[in-house]
């Protein structure tokens, strides 16, 4: 089959983006499927990147090391205009097909929220847009406020052209009284597109893979 990519994005910074999609791709591998992994951007790194050794350790594959990297942990743009470096959409579009040669599935996670700047006129969403991925998943904390997180992101996004395609919650470490509640109030108010929801547990977990099934399955992305 034609390789498809799967971009998983947030509404804002640390809302899980990593748990889940290492919950994914510990999921698809474990079912068969040829998935692979992709971190284009990252902030905060002197090294290697946490998030891509978490996307290695979830596969069972070598470590791919982000494209852009930024010592400093602040918004993308920001770091890139600091150390002279710019973000190039191009590029991180090439490196995208060549990693989705190898697989049938490439999942890409975005830095920060979807609409966080990557220079003064691009974001993340302009990213979304420039690899043209079949599936994209907005990833929100199961906490008190997702109800408006997740329907600003999916107003925004319609209007900017991009399609999401599910939305799934990540347990928050500290949960307040509106975990768990949260995915059948986005169903109720017409805000929850496939809602899953994903424990605070290992990505090997047997809940964390019931969760990714449930993604896996409604994208229809699955080879058993």
């Amino acid at each position: 089959m034609m390789p498809v990519r799967v971009v998983v994005v947030g509404t804002g910074t640390e809302v899980g983006k990593t748990h889940v999609s290492t919950c994914l791709l510990a999921s698809a591998r474990a079912r068969g499927m040829r998935v692979g992994a992709y971190k284009p951007v990252a902030t905060g790194i002197d090294g290697r990147c946490d998030d891509a050794e978490r996307h290695a350790e979830a596969l069972g594959s070598p470590y791919v090391h982000p494209t852009f990297t930024y010592r400093r942990p602040v918004s993308p743009h920001l770091a890139a205009r600091e150390e002279g470096r710019p973000i190039d959409l191009d590029v991180i579009g090439r490196r995208a097909d060549e990693l989705a040669l190898a697989v049938d599935v490439l999942l890409i996670e975005g830095a920060g929220g979807l609409f966080s700047p990557l220079s003064d006129t691009e974001s993340n969403i302009t990213l979304v847009k420039r690899l043209l991925p079949a599936h994209v998943i907005l990833v929100a904390a199961d906490r008190l406020g997702v109800l408006h997180d997740v329907g600003a992101c999916l107003a925004a996004a319609v209007a900017s052209g991009v399609a999401i395609t599910s939305v799934v919650l990540s347990a928050p470490a500290t949960p307040d009284e509106s975990t768990g509640s949260n995915a059948r109030e986005l169903a109720r108010i017409g805000a929850g597109r496939n809602v899953a929801v994903f424990p605070r547990a290992r990505f090997d977990d047997e809940e964390s893979h019931a969760a990714a099934r449930v993604v896996w399955e409604r994208l229809a992305l699955t080879t058993s």
